[in-house]
């Protein structure tokens, strides 16, 4: 099967819109939960448990800053913030991908209609699995092509400096063009397994081969559609914040002022007003951006894997 290219980017953007109420509704728990983790994580390094046996009279800050690195507590803190964390986090919002993803691929899927909304069952399991499979992929393969980009830069850095000037586009050239070739063949591999998160959320399995297959003679198409989107979603971004925020700060902030001149508690009841204001603008701008990026793969997988029909959202 061959997909389009710009229809997978535009219709994940759409459904990014026109979906916004859904995934407002099945989100906001896991968010919820999310953000109580990371404020509990922070309490406990700033509440007393973690630093509560550091001197903080030093008057250098570096002193200080040496002081809370050697303290006993605080390498169990770091491992907890920078590893176990993020991973229980994107465990509790993977239900909220995987409902996005099938929503967005399967035209008679609909998660439950309840004010809130929390599943992690073996289909979430699998879809977490995956996730964290991909980006080991992913980072790993960067880490290995980046690194024999950087050997290659390196090389011609090295020959070119020992050369007279006149010959240096004749090493310059053939380097830039093995450093490009080396980012495509981590591109190539990195695009090719890219249906594997929707085959997990919509087919309940773990099918990296599958995928790979599926997206056979697809590269330039996916890579293509997958700039589209980028740019699409930039502007789309950058759109909405200038058009909610940029207006609304305007005012609060011409008003805060007058404000000011005759008062400031006023000033500052503005101010939390307009946060109080920002706060349901940035839940509904992330919202979107969600439900769009996890749109966008799932549409590529309704047209590689020709499933017709049923794929058929608008």
């Amino acid at each position: 099967m061959k997909t389009p290219v710009l229809r997978p980017p535009v219709e994940a953007v759409l459904f990014g819109f026109e979906r916004i109420g859904m995934v407002i509704r099945i989100a906001w728990l896991p968010i919820v939960l999310s953000i109580g983790l990371y404020v509990a994580s922070f309490y406990s390094l700033m509440g007393g448990e973690v630093l509560g046996g550091i001197d903080w009279s030093a008057a250098e800050p570096s002193i200080t800053l040496e002081r809370i690195i050697a303290h006993e507590s605080f390498a169990q803190f770091y491992l907890l913030h920078s590893l176990v964390l993020p991973l229980l986090v994107s465990l509790i919002l993977t239900c909220v991908y995987v409902a996005v993803t099938r929503a967005s691929t399967l035209a008679n899927y609909e998660p439950p209609s309840l004010p809130f909304y929390f599943a992690l069952g073996p289909r979430e399991l699998r879809y977490f699995v995956v996730r964290i499979l991909y980006g080991i992929l992913i980072a790993v393969t960067a880490v290995i092509f980046f690194g024999l980009i950087a050997g290659v830069v390196a090389a011609v850095v090295a020959v070119t400096g020992s050369i007279n000037t006149g010959a240096n586009p004749l090493v310059i050239a053939p380097g830039a063009a093995v450093a490009i070739w080396l980012f495509i063949v981590w591109l190539w591999i990195v695009m090719r397994f890219l249906p594997v998160l929707p085959i997990a959320a919509v087919e309940n399995r773990i099918a990296f081969g599958d995928a790979w297959k599926m997206t056979k003679g697809n590269f330039w198409r996916l890579v293509v559609s997958g700039l589209f989107f980028v740019a699409l979603m930039q502007g789309v971004m950058f759109t909405l914040m200038l058009v909610i925020f940029v207006p609304a700060a305007l005012i609060f902030g011409l008003v805060g002022a007058v404000a000011y001149s005759f008062s400031a508690a006023a000033s500052i009841a503005l101010l939390a007003l307009f946060v109080v204001v920002a706060i349901p603008a940035f839940i509904a701008i992330g919202s979107f951006a969600l439900a769009a990026t996890a749109a966008f793969p799932a549409r590529i997988y309704a047209y590689l894997s020709g499933c017709g029909d049923e794929c058929k959202i608008y």
